[in-house]
């Protein structure tokens, strides 16, 4: 089950890396600010914080497979909306729906929860993470070549339609191997979950709930990387999707070499709760350096701290919160802690457009190290009791 999960958001997430590089650009071409662009990515995010606890739960009480097929289906109905886009509001419809979509990361580590024993679930994690990577590594390339290397002659619609393509073959797949991993027998009785996105926290412990937290404000922070980059990049060095791309690709190879390989060894060797403080330690220098970038050596640098440290955070976190949750509970833990983390990726690109747009280019980056040092001080007892408590 871990290769087909696998195999099925990878080449979602081809899909996902085919757009992430040319839509900064994509927006400005109908004449988006940066604060703007900075909305688009929080609507994507916004999006995923309304749905991502629902379709946990929902999965609870109706199996995985249902809603993770649904999801991928509607990646890539947004995809080709995307691509059919005339103007910034039906941009920010795709976006939408793309959030909603991405639902099925929150999915996929449920399945993953029900299918590994807890001393291997962050290898298990780990695996998504490195489906990402390898999304991240062969989407922005795809994108980027199929943008164009001509600033001044773009094309944004075939890249969308590719990223629906690979959406699509994602669905056939799933769709012949997935497995349902978590019967509606086994699910609590009740009816549909509430609209409330906050509903799971309910259920939730507090090691669990402490974890969240620091998802929380590592996702504000890395938010405001990610959606910011293209256009650092451009002021910086005059960069366009092209480029963004091959930048995007180092950080996917980044992203495999270290969950795909590496996480399971070091997670033995230190612990989650370890390996996660080191990150938060690593993502912050990464995002401080940038504030001194004169060269692109010197962004080199930065972008490997910064997703080396990502890359060591996420499958750790998502083993910790999964090992803290009760079984039955899995689907909407994991489903509240995306929907979190997703609402860290609406404010943190809306703080730093602000930021971009009234300070400097530099100032996101500036607040977003000081935030993650600040966040490793308040949790760091909180961390090591949890590290403690988790480990078996």
């Amino acid at each position: 089950m871990l290769g087909v999960i696998f195999f099925a958001v990878m080449v979602d997430l081809i899909g996902f890396g085919i757009v992430l590089p040319l839509l900064p650009f994509y927006a400005s071409s109908f004449g988006a600010s940066p604060f703007v662009i900075a909305l688009l990515a929080s609507v994507f995010s916004i999006a995923q914080f309304i749905t991502a606890p629902l379709l946990g739960g929902l999965t609870d009480r109706i199996g995985r497979r249902p809603v993770f097929l649904a999801c991928t289906l509607i990646s890539c109905l947004a995809y080709i909306g995307l691509a059919h886009a005339d103007n910034l509001l039906m941009v920010f419809l795709a976006r939408i729906f793309a959030g909603i979509g991405a639902g099925k990361i929150g999915i996929a580590q449920a399945i993953i929860a029900d299918s590994t024993p807890p001393e291997q679930r962050a290898r298990g994690m780990g695996m998504v993470g490195a489906a990402f990577g390898l999304g991240m590594i062969l989407g922005p390339v795809l994108g980027g070549l199929l943008t164009g290397p001509n600033p001044a002659a773009p094309n944004y619609h075939l890249p969308a339609l590719a990223a629906a393509l690979a959406s699509f073959c994602a669905l056939g797949f799933a769709l012949w191997r997935l497995k349902e991993t978590h019967p509606p027998g086994r699910a609590q009785a009740g009816g549909m979950p509430s609209r409330n996105p906050l509903r799971g926290l309910d259920k939730i412990g507090p090691i669990a709930l402490a974890l969240i937290l620091v998802q929380f404000f590592i996702n504000f922070v890395f938010a405001q990387i990610e959606v910011l980059f293209p256009l650092f990049t451009a002021d910086r060095f005059g960069w366009h999707a092209f480029e963004v791309g091959i930048a995007f690709t180092f950080i996917g190879i980044i992203v495999l070499t270290m969950q795909g390989g590496l996480i399971g060894p070091l997670s033995r060797r230190f612990g989650e709760s370890l390996l996660l403080r080191i990150g938060i330690v690593g993502l912050a220098f990464g995002t401080l350096i940038v504030a001194w970038v004169v060269n692109v050596p010197m962004l080199g640098l930065s972008i490997l701290f910064t997703a080396t440290s990502f890359a060591m955070i996420n499958p750790s976190l998502a083993s910790l919160i999964s090992r803290a949750a009760a079984p039955e509970h899995q689907g909407i833990t994991l489903g509240a802690a995306q929907g979190l983390a997703a609402l860290g990726r609406v404010l943190g690109p809306l703080l730093g457009g602000l930021l971009y747009e009234a300070v400097s280019p530099e100032a996101p980056y500036l607040v977003g190290g000081v935030l993650l040092l600040l966040t490793l001080l308040v949790f760091y007892k909180p961390m090591r009791r949890v590290g403690r408590g988790a480990e078996p």
